[in-house]
């Protein structure tokens, strides 16, 4: 079945990951339902549907062939387990049960890249062991297991690394605010590389699944090319337009600091290894639009003309 012959459901349709999906399933002529908690505005040509609270039980969905499960809690401290639980865990088995019910066949959840650790010694595969290392990514590799439990044959997992792009939140949105202040930062000695995705190369990337006539198991998301801190950094400034001030400091003393005021995984985010190969993604035929440093000066743009 062609890509255009879908009639797919997108959950988390006003969410950062969630909106960069229907703006491409827009875009490429497929019909789509945006599911919302509440009331929201969806691109044009996305038909609205408030589902309320993915983890309270009695979903329905209305037909559909695929469901997109791109809601999800992320980018928070200090939640609890039973939270994280709850709208990582709860929410995709009922999506995933709702899904079947409306005689969708398949079922495509994005998961996260991080199941395999905040940081890795050696670039990570479609085939890496899971090593969950907090609640959030015990609560993503439990979702994965239970919606295939729950949907049975036609799950699809996407798993990508740090999503950026125009407005993205987490660690990036936190060094633009210290760049435009011109904060100088003591980050030029951490000798690391890290993968991200762009939102927008990520969509494509289910499109290249939705498209696909052997719906792939797995498939990790993440630009072929990994970027340094100091280089993301740099190229964050340079698309600012301002000095990067960054100055050399241990990277042991900044990781000790970190530990002490409870930001050690913050710390391994930024500092530690995480190289993702997306060999799946391109066999798909998917490969992405855009350099990571084109990709940050690009954030660095619209930060520039949004605060």
């Amino acid at each position: 079945m062609s890509a255009t012959a879908h009639k797919v459901f997108c959950s988390g349709a006003n969410g950062y990951i969630g909106g960069a999906l229907l703006r491409a399933l827009a875009a490429g002529g497929i019909a789509a339902i945006g599911g919302l908690r509440t009331t929201a505005t969806l691109p044009p040509g996305i038909i609205p549907f408030i589902t309320g609270d993915l983890s309270l039980p009695g979903l329905r969905l209305p037909p559909v062939e695929t469901v997109i499960h791109a809601a999800g809690l992320g980018h928070k401290r200090r939640v609890s387990a039973k939270v994280w639980h709850r709208a990582n865990v709860s929410a995709t088995v009922n999506l995933a049960r709702a899904a079947r019910a409306a005689g969708a066949t398949r079922f495509i959840l994005i998961s996260t890249a991080y199941i395999h650790g905040r940081t890795h010694g050696r670039p990570v595969t479609d085939t890496t062991s899971p090593n969950p290392q907090d609640a959030y990514t015990e609560s993503k590799l439990q979702a994965e297991h239970e919606a295939a439990a729950a949907f049975g044959p036609g799950l699809s997992i996407i798993r990508p690394v740090a999503v950026i792009g125009p407005g993205c939140p987490g660690n990036i949105a936190q060094l633009l605010n210290l760049l435009a202040r011109g904060v100088p930062l003591p980050f030029a000695a951490i000798e690391n590389q890290r993968s991200f995705i762009h939102c927008d190369d990520l969509a494509r990337i289910v499109l290249a699944v939705l498209g696909s006539t052997t719906l792939p198991e797995s498939v990790l998301a993440a630009h072929p090319d990994a970027i340094s801190t100091p280089a993301l950094i740099r190229a964050l400034a340079g698309g600012l337009g301002v000095a990067d001030k960054l100055f050399p400091c241990p990277p042991q003393l900044l990781a000790l600091s970190a530990t002490l005021l409870g930001r050690r995984a913050t710390w391994q985010s930024l500092a530690g290894n995480f190289i993702a190969n997306p060999a799946a993604a391109r066999q798909l035929g998917w490969k992405p639009q855009e350099s990571l440093a084109e990709s940050f000066h690009q954030i660095s743009r619209y930060y520039n003309t949004t605060y």
